[in-house]
């Protein structure tokens, strides 16, 4: 892994999954248990670029990824008997990855302050290993992770700090030339990679740095989840709509938060190339319908979704329902369709929904502007 010769052999690449991805940026996960730096991480994420592996991800301690998704009801309860053991297993672990990585290094660490926001700031360490730097994070109760890089310039930063430094109109003008109109007449953000939460309460954190990764700040699901404060698998006391503010701002972006759903800015905000970002109220009934129709959509391109009557509106997820978070990345006039994709696998990229469903089960809308 410390060899880039080794990331841009067609083998190695194509060992991780999946395979395939419509999007510039993908991230491929290794298939099958490994032992790196002398211990089984909880996963090893290959971050792919136009084909080729940009960085190599060793997730070795994620608190959300140890106790799986926890309600708020169980979570007092859930972090007063793990506590003691969790801190303990952080500290054998972030200690035994430091020594393995300086056994590894070729000279010392540099430490290294990431980040603008104070809340997205973190202090990891640098080392050089091989023709790879290897960026060690190690954050309290939380995470511990190496992220393995090309160059030592990429490492030092979330956001090209050159990107921070062009003028508004020219950064502009980049974002809206991802937007694609298909014959169709989608109007689509077709680059937003997928990052799948898991068995996490991550889905407002994955959706966030789904977003966000496709606008050059990259910060993983992981970061977002330890400065929101996501601790022992549960988001109660946790602060995800600031992060979501912080990572707009470390990018250069301003963020809205609206409790109405308004389709024409959704519309604005796509045709500029910026994703929209929706917390709604779901129901796995709902969901089925979702799925179901990507899939008749698939061998029947003239199908269309339930009229919006009152029939219809009866099955909509009400305010007693789960919440979840969703990129939305496209839309169609014609159709009367919001585009949208889940943070939990290619199979559920750019689902559709009537706007008027949108409307009535989102109760947050997330826009960015520059």
């Amino acid at each position: 892994l410390t060899d880039t010769r080794v990331w841009d052999d067609a083998k190695f690449r194509e060992a991780f999954l999946p395979r395939q991805s419509p999007t510039r940026i993908v991230h491929r996960y290794w298939p099958a248990p490994v032992t790196v730096l002398g211990r089984q991480p909880h996963a090893v994420v290959a971050r792919c670029r136009d084909g080729m592996i940009d960085t190599i991800t060793l997730l070795f301690l994620d608190s959300g990824t140890h106790f799986g998704y926890v309600p708020k009801s169980q979570a007092q309860q859930t972090e007063a008997e793990n506590s003691q053991a969790f801190q303990a297993l952080f500290a054998q672990v972030s200690t035994g990855v430091r020594s393995e990585t300086e056994r590894l290094a070729s000279g010392p660490a540099q430490s290294l302050s990431l980040g603008r926001e104070p809340m997205l700031s973190q202090a990891v360490s640098l080392f050089r290993c091989g023709n790879v730097i290897a960026r060690l994070h190690s954050i309290e109760e939380q995470l511990v992770k190496v992220v393995l890089f090309r160059d030592e310039a990429t490492a030092r930063n979330w956001f090209d700090p050159e990107e921070l430094e062009r003028k508004g109109s020219d950064r502009a003008k980049t974002y809206a030339r991802a937007v694609i109109n298909q014959p169709n007449g989608d109007t689509l953000l077709d680059d937003i990679p997928v990052l799948p939460q898991g068995d996490r309460a991550y889905c407002g954190v994955s959706s966030l740095a789904m977003a966000m990764q496709s606008l050059g700040l990259s910060l993983d699901t992981e970061d977002y989840a330890a400065a929101a404060g996501i601790r022992y698998g549960s988001t109660r006391g946790s602060h995800i709509r600031e992060t979501y503010e912080a990572a707009a701002s470390e990018a250069g972006f301003r963020l809205s938060r609206a409790t109405r759903y308004d389709h024409d800015k959704v519309i604005a905000s796509i045709d500029a190339g910026l994703p929209v970002l929706v917390w709604r109220r779901w129901t796995q009934e709902r969901d089925y319908l979702h799925s179901m129709f990507l899939r008749k959509l698939a061998k029947d391109p003239e199908s269309r979704l339930p009229e919006p009557d009152a029939t219809d509106r009866a099955s909509w997820p009400d305010k007693d329902a789960y919440n979840h978070s969703s990129v939305i990345t496209g839309y169609n006039t014609e159709r009367r369709e919001v585009i949208f994709s889940e943070s939990w696998s290619e199979m559920v990229r750019n689902r559709r929904m009537r706007p008027e469903e949108m409307e009535g089960t989102a109760y947050y809308t997330f826009l960015l502007r520059l």
